[in-house]
């Protein structure tokens, strides 16, 4: 077994025990006065998070109204200005991303109380105000549970223990049955689509079977994609949507292969990307390529 097999086999429980030690932060290690805004950041896989943690957040009708500005690390500074009201969570999964690590220097230099989210055994730098650790380093450089433990670290911190409770039922998501997408998804997508939470999954799915499969795949909104991109869309072309009731024009595609996001609840969208990294790993055994490499 792959370690990437094995980390998408183990990840349910992953995510239970980030739940559980995530809801036990104490109020002590953050300002007693609320912020006025949330910042996200992060790069890559981490990026991707970043996007669904805002979607999560901004789907929970029960929680106080507080803007939560969700962008790359690279914007932090540019586009995105941070205030000394603002909380700012920077995800790296090993401390390393240069990008993330500079958006939480400049923030701390703008007087924002600044948090790390990461693995474990990272050391806090001198700008970080608080690390919140997910899980163990992953071995491997295709990150799975190390992207999907972000995402349940910082929602379960921001939306309290509804969100603990409904990342716990997670462990009942079985694993899809590998032989099956084999058989299923062939050589894999050239293009994957999708909106709202549906294009940050399609994003991170494209990023999968690139890093997995090493296919060179493009991802799209929906809507970017019939600005343009449809014009060049051929009959060769493989496409993977993924499918959300909101997705206005998302039945004028036919895809190859489709994943659904069922429900309206704010964590609706994650047996939807569990299925994805499955797939990611189907292409790549189907292509003869170890996904470890």
């Amino acid at each position: 077994m792959s370690f990437v097999e094995d980390a998408l086999r183990s990840q349910a429980e992953v995510w239970q025990k980030v739940a559980e030690k995530t809801s036990q932060i104490s109020g002590r290690d953050f300002p007693h006065e609320n912020p006025k805004r949330i910042l996200i950041c992060g790069v890559g896989s981490s990026h991707h998070a970043a996007r669904l943690i805002g979607y999560t957040v901004h789907r929970d009708k029960s929680r106080p109204r507080l803007p939560v500005v969700v962008c790359s690390s690279m914007e932090i500074g540019t586009e995105v200005i941070p205030q000394r009201t603002d909380w700012v969570f920077g995800i790296t999964h090993r401390g390393k991303t240069v990008a993330t690590l500079e958006a939480l220097k400049q923030s701390k230099q703008a007087g924002a109380f600044t948090v790390m989210v990461g693995a474990y055994g990272l050391e806090r730098p001198e700008y970080v105000d608080f690390l919140m650790k997910t899980c163990e380093s992953e071995k491997v450089e295709p990150h799975t549970v190390a992207m999907t433990s972000a995402v349940c670290a910082v929602s379960t911190f921001l939306l309290g223990s509804k969100a603990r409770e409904d990342w716990e039922t997670m462990v009942a998501i079985p694993s899809p049955n590998l032989e099956v997408l084999q058989r299923r998804l062939g050589k894999g997508p050239t293009i994957v689509v999708g909106e709202w939470e549906g294009e940050w999954l399609a994003r991170e799915c494209a990023l999968k079977v690139m890093e997995m499969a090493r296919i060179p795949v493009r991802a799209y909104g929906t809507e970017e994609f019939f600005h343009g991109p449809h014009l060049v869309h051929t009959e060769e072309d493989r496409v993977w949507q993924v499918s959300h009731v909101r997705d206005i024009r998302g039945q004028e595609i036919k895809p190859a292969y489709r994943f659904d996001i069922h429900g309206s609840t704010p964590l609706a969208w994650v047996p939807a990307l569990v299925e994805m990294q499955w797939a990611a790993l189907a292409v790549a055994t189907n292509l003869g390529v170890n996904p470890d490499a």
